[in-house]
């Protein structure tokens, strides 16, 4: 972890990022550390520039990296536990950094039980090329988002597959998936690159939950991200190439 730390540090001060600093924030969240972290938000409308929405029912996930904790401000009251995890300076303020000793879990919840309109969106930042591959999240028998060896992101569901174009090591990079039961498509960088066509509705099978930044398996953890994730959304709903765009603006602040 500790060269994950110093290799997204060094990436961040060489975009051009700087460490955050205090804030002055008035959340209550969980601490670094190697045990399990109880993750608990509370007044998050104090923080300035918040990006969660809690009264909007088709958020289903939302995390921030608030004073060196995993947060779900969403309102959908999902269990996660982190173990092994840094943080550091993100797209906005903190961002969790990651590696093979990385345990990042939802608990599995009906909440993320989507069928026919799912968009997930996340900042990533990669340290290392995965091999064969890194999960950068996967609701284990229904569908994920990934990074391949060829460093090309995609997206699973169910036996379809949407692909990316290639992104580099060394700098934050936006990925969002959107499926609409019609088509399932790619953004990156806020410009669609891909899209294929499924008309059946996303699984809801399994059982295991979400892992982030790694494979879940009911076996374990596999196949971890070297780097860092910032700004993560789930959503129960088609959201907009105009509202991806937005978010993969979101820089700085």
């Amino acid at each position: 972890m500790a060269a994950v730390k110093a290799a997204v540090a060094t990436g961040l001060v060489a975009c051009g990022f700087t460490p955050s600093g205090g804030g002055g924030s008035s959340i209550d969240a969980a601490t670094d550390g190697d045990g399990p972290q109880v993750i608990d938000a509370r007044d998050l409308d104090a923080v300035p520039g918040f990006f969660c929405d809690r009264s909007n029912a088709d958020l289903r996930l939302c995390l921030t990296f608030q004073e060196g904790g995993v947060i779900d401000a969403s309102g959908s009251n999902l269990t996660i536990t982190a173990t092994k995890i840094g943080f550091g300076p993100g797209i906005v303020d903190d961002a969790v950094q990651v590696d093979a000793s990385s345990d990042i879990h939802v608990e599995e919840n009906a909440a993320l039980d989507v069928t026919t309109a799912l968009t997930m969106e996340t900042f990533v930042f990669v340290v290392d090329v995965p091999n064969p591959r890194a999960g950068l999240m996967d609701n284990n028998g229904q569908w994920g988002m990934w990074l391949g060896a060829n460093m090309r992101p995609y997206c699973t569901m169910g036996g379809s597959t949407v692909s990316g174009p290639t992104i580099a090591t060394g700098q934050w990079t936006h990925v969002a998936c959107v499926f609409d039961n019609l088509t399932y498509r790619i953004f990156v960088d806020g410009s669609l690159f891909g899209t294929v066509n499924r008309q059946v509705p996303a699984p809801t099978g399994g059982v295991d939950g979400m892992n982030l930044g790694q494979d879940n398996t009911p076996m374990g953890p596999n196949d971890p991200l070297s780097g860092a994730l910032d700004e993560l959304r789930i959503w129960g709903s088609v959201r907009s190439p105009e509202q991806i765009a937005e978010a993969a603006g979101r820089r700085g602040g």
